[in-house]
C-alpha cells in the first residue's frame, strides 16, 4: 500500500511494508547469517566511488581484493542519485569486496569507526540505508529483503531500524512525517482512501 508524502520532494509516497516488515537489526550479533545481505555487492554513487578512492591507500587493509579490483567498470545512469551515476562494487569469493576477511562486517564501516570518520561519508548509502531504499520517487523496502535476507520476520520494523538513517538522508521534516504516519498504521486508523492507489482510481 503506497501512502502519499509531502514533506520532501524527492518523494512522492511511501510503501507501508517499511511499518509492518520487521527483520534482526544487529547484524553483529547476528549467529547464522553469515553476512549473507553482502553477498552481491552494492551500488555506489559515483562520488562515494571517488571518496572511496580518496582513502584507497589506508583501507586497502580492510578490503579483500587489490584497489584496482573494487569496483565493476560500468557507469550507470539514473537521476535519482546525487552525481546521476553509479558503479557496481565487485564481488570475491562469494561476497561483496568490502566484506571483511577478517572478520564480521563490512571493511569500510570497520576502518571508518577506527579512524574517527564519519561511516555516512565514505560508506555506500545504499548500505547504510538497508533495509530501506528509494525507486521513483517511492521509498520502500529493498528488494532483498523478502527474497534474500536471512532473518526476515523477527526484530524490529524496517523504518524502526532504518529511522535514523532517514534522517541523514531526508531529514527531520520526512521523519516527523513517517512517525505520524506510523501511528496511524499501529493504531489501524489509516483510511484505505488515503492511499495513493485511491487517489489514482478516483481520477
Amino acid at each position: 500500500m503506497l501512502i502519499p508524502i509531502s514533506s520532501v520532494p524527492a518523494l512522492r509516497a511511501v510503501d507501508s511494508e517499511i511499518f509492518t516488515l520487521r527483520y534482526f537489526m544487529r547484524c553483529m550479533q547476528c549467529t547464522f547469517c553469515h553476512d549473507s545481505c553482502c553477498q552481491y555487492g552494492c551500488d555506489v554513487n559515483a562520488g562515494e566511488r571517488d571518496a572511496i578512492l580518496a582513502v584507497a591507500d589506508e583501507l586497502a587493509p580492510y578490503v579483500r581484493a587489490p584497489v584496482s579490483e573494487w569496483f565493476k567498470p560500468e557507469v550507470f545512469e539514473d537521476p535519482e542519485y546525487p552525481t546521476g551515476k553509479y558503479v557496481r562494487a565487485a564481488t570475491k569469493n562469494g561476497a561483496c569486496v568490502f566484506l571483511s576477511d577478517k572478520g564480521r562486517g563490512c571493511g569500510i564501516h570497520a576502518f571508518a569507526l577506527a579512524t574517527g570518520r564519519d561511516y555516512h561519508q565514505i560508506k555506500p548509502m545504499v548500505c547504510w540505508l538497508f533495509p530501506i531504499c528509494w525507486d521513483k520517487g517511492v521509498m520502500r523496502p529493498n528488494t532483498d529483503v523478502k527474497d534474500d535476507l536471512a532473518c526476515f520476520g523477527t526484530g524490529v520494523t524496517l523504518y524502526e531500524a532504518s529511522r535514523d538513517e532517514v534522517r541523514v538522508v531526508f531529514g527531520e521534516a520526512l521523519v516527523a512525517e513517517l512517525d505520524a504516519i506510523k501511528v496511524r498504521i499501529d493504531a489501524g486508523t489509516l483510511a484505505a482512501s488515503e492511499t495513493v492507489q485511491a487517489a489514482l482510481a478516483a481520477r
